[in-house]
């Protein structure tokens, strides 16, 4: 977007069902902003900083407030205007994709036993367990208790070597491994290639730069795909860089209501996708904002114009603790 364009603001704080950890610490409450731009035809975005890893919402509001963006508005940003545009011309986006996408659903390090096993019994065949360097026995009881369970792990960049995951991860079976070493840490994915376990970027994929250089490395397998980080244009674009570059893709969000998490949902079920992280948001939050259909394991992938959902009113005025309009040049 080159043009100033302006937008509403709805900063909502929603509680988790139950708090999250990862290598990075505990989170048990979400404060997301949802973006709304246009008022005959509404597009609408959600920026999701997660804790640790991105900016704060008081620096995004601040921010916004002088005329700019923080890199997740401004992924909010676009993903509202081509939301929007997509609505005004009567299309979905990701017309090509599948109806539906099997679940993986994103476990914390505490408890991660317990709740595969809770997730199993639900349906769900495909996990993503947070991982540490104190945090590794519990993937061979999940491994025990699930022996055809789809098991990646997260490690957050956690991890200062490769090296001392390989048998680990091999005797669990893990299927794939996200942003497992630390910023610095020497290492190639080469060891858990030859293990057959794809290494994906995560935390490192920021922006299209970013991923061009990943893209051009060898530290990893893969780029993990954020349309919370990258907005929808971004995304599409890293997508066509990764086949490009005929290295795995993947989809993944923000721990983001059901609105930010449509984006997720559209780009996963695109054909070439990679084992993608799509679950429904009222598994983890208190509120969806937009809720999702489930069906045999699997998460509906919105239909209709643009994203394809819109936030439910009653939910926005249940957990909205301001709203700003503001105009940003991005």
């Amino acid at each position: 977007m080159e043009t100033p364009t302006t937008a509403s603001l709805y900063v909502l704080s929603i509680p988790l069902v139950d708090p999250f950890r990862t290598a990075d610490g505990v989170v048990d409450r979400r404060t997301i902003v949802l973006v709304a731009v246009g008022t005959d035809v509404t597009g609408w975005g959600e920026a999701a900083p997660y804790p640790g890893q991105d900016e704060t919402i008081s620096a995004l509001l601040d921010a916004a407030s002088s005329g700019t963006a923080t890199p997740t508005l401004a992924a909010a940003l676009d993903q509202a205007v081509v939301d929007r545009e997509a609505r005004l011309a009567g299309r979905s986006l990701g017309e090509d994709g599948e109806a539906s996408v099997p679940i993986c659903v994103a476990v914390g390090i505490d408890g991660a036993v317990d709740r595969v096993d809770q997730l199993a019994r639900r349906g769900v065949a495909r996990v993503k367990v947070k991982i540490a360097p104190d945090a590794l026995d519990q993937l061979v009881d999940i491994r025990r208790n699930h022996p055809d369970i789809v098991l990646g792990v997260d490690g957050n960049r956690s991890f200062d070597s490769i090296e001392g995951l390989v048998e680990p991860l091999s005797d669990a079976g893990v299927a794939f491994a996200e942003e497992l070493l630390a910023p610095g840490a020497p290492g190639t994915p080469r060891p858990l290639s030859e293990a057959g376990i794809p290494h994906f970027a995560d935390e490192s994929l920021r922006t299209v730069d970013d991923a061009r250089r990943i893209l051009a490395s060898d530290r990893f397998t893969g780029v993990t795909v954020k349309p919370g980080r990258l907005g929808w244009t971004g995304a599409c674009t890293v997508r066509a860089m990764a086949r490009a570059a005929n290295r795995p893709w993947r989809a993944s969000g923000l721990l983001e209501t059901g609105l930010g998490r449509a984006y997720t949902d559209r780009l996963a079920a695109e054909p070439d996708a990679f084992t993608s992280d799509v679950a429904p948001a009222e598994w983890f939050l208190a509120s969806a904002i937009a809720p999702r259909t489930t069906n045999d394991g699997c998460v509906i992938v919105p239909v209709g114009p643009g994203v394809g959902v819109e936030p439910d009113p009653s939910a926005l005025d249940r957990f909205m603790v301001e709203r700003r309009m503001i105009e940003v040049v991005v």
